[in-house]
């Protein structure tokens, strides 16, 4: 009769398992905890070995050497009697790797055995793994392994290293649905659009704006009246203490973090050539621009980081990427800022659940490029493919899939948005 038993012996731990893993229960096998595995850890299996053991083996490998199968062949050699594969001896070590020590989900990456003496039909083989090293970078151990029969003569002995995979998680992420959506200069232009599609969409909307408090809620009471959700909150986004009280009281109201941040407040400046540019002119429009997405995503990261999930969407300018127009200076210095703000923002925050993107429009049809030169608009229309300057529409599109399943494995990119103005 064939007889196995497994013993699982932790350091400073005696006790004893046995393993029995249904068929139906394969699924709910939890991957090893390599955390808990400690150097000093054994494990230990024992066996009786039958001539069945030995007639499976060599089906199952194709090893039909007649000194294992064949009694009378063995006789005539200086054993008397059939001898047990030694790979037969090995299969039970992958058998402890791959149940107890690591466990599920363990791969052998080197193995160095050395067989010292024969093993028979009928002997007790009592087989010890006992972990000699841990690396957690690596996952890796190195395990020791010794084989011995009832007389404890050594059958069988050397070491390996093992890795402990890891199991392949889709973290579950949040609907947009169930978030709150900051929108910084969402009173108008592209900001009202965006604010109006994450509300389409499901989502909780601010309606983030500076001055012009009647804009703002006509913004929202037209979200509102369409069975959105939406609130008007006043803040100056260059003045830190301003942003943070208002994600204060968006948090409050919606009683959920803010984990979906458009940093859109801007302006578009009039053009001016550089010998005629103030350093004030630049630092004005810096102040807005990345002084503005600064301190709202320093101040929205730390409820995204909590939960562990969040977006974040910069509004940048396709003209940072190929040849800018002249006299764009200051406005295109302050873009090329955030750009490298996403990059570093979606490097740090990935690890946290938080992607960090940016979308880039060309020349959008709104009041922002009243003051600029009408051949300048039709000019940027012919030169694109699809003959149009972009609408607010079309870009809060981009935006709303990065802040759906659509963009749940993007992040640390830009999206140009300019009908194929810059490819």
């Amino acid at each position: 009769m064939t007889q196995s038993n497994i013993y699982v012996v932790p350091s400073g731990v005696d006790r004893k398992e046995t393993v029995a893993t249904p068929d139906a229960a394969i699924e709910q096998i939890p991957f090893a905890d390599f955390g808990k595995i400690q150097p000093g850890d054994e494990v230990t299996f024992t066996r009786i070995i039958s001539a069945q053991d030995v007639e499976d083996f060599a089906k199952l490998s194709g090893d039909r050497n007649p000194l294992h199968i064949n009694e009378r062949f063995a006789a005539r050699t200086h054993f008397q009697r059939r001898v047990v594969h030694g790979m037969l001896l090995a299969s039970y070590v992958s058998a402890l790797v791959g149940m107890r020590c690591p466990g599920p989900g363990a791969l052998w990456s080197q193995q160095n055995f050395r067989w010292l003496s024969p093993a028979f039909i009928g002997d007790n083989v009592t087989i010890i793994l006992k972990v000699l090293h841990k690396s957690t970078g690596a996952r890796a151990v190195t395990i020791q392994v010794k084989a011995t029969n009832q007389e404890g003569r050594l059958l069988m002995e050397g070491d390996g290293t093992v890795t402990a995979l890891q199991e392949i998680e889709t973290p579950k992420e949040i609907p947009i649905t169930e978030r709150v959506a900051f929108v910084s200069g969402g009173s108008r232009g592209i900001g009202a659009a965006i604010a109006t599609a994450l509300a389409e969409a499901g989502a909780a909307v601010v309606i983030n704006y500076r001055t012009r408090v009647d804009v703002a809620d006509e913004v929202s009471s037209v979200i509102r009246a369409s069975g959105g959700r939406a609130l008007a909150l006043q803040a100056d986004v260059t003045d830190g203490s301003s942003v943070s009280e208002a994600i204060r009281r968006a948090q409050d109201h919606f009683n959920h973090p803010v984990d979906l941040l458009i940093n859109n407040a801007g302006s578009l400046p009039e053009p001016r050539a550089f010998a005629q540019t103030t350093w004030e002119n630049v630092q004005a429009l810096l102040d807005v621009h990345v002084r503005g997405a600064f301190y709202c995503c320093q101040a929205a990261i730390p409820g995204m980081m909590q939960q562990k999930s969040g977006r974040i969407v910069n509004i940048g300018s396709v003209f940072t990427r190929g040849t800018p127009p002249a006299n764009w200076s200051s406005v295109l210095i302050a873009k090329s800022a955030m750009q490298a703000m996403t990059r570093c923002l979606a490097t740090e925050l990935g690890p946290h659940g938080i992607r960090v993107n940016m979308v880039l429009p060309g020349l959008v049809e709104t009041e922002s490029i009243a003051a600029l030169p009408d051949r300048l608009i039709k000019v940027q229309a012919m030169q694109t493919p699809l003959r149009r300057l972009a609408t607010p529409a079309d870009v809060a599109a981009v935006v709303r899939a990065l802040c759906t399943s659509m963009g749940d494995f993007v992040t640390g990119t830009e999206i140009p948005v300019c009908g194929g103005f810059q490819m």
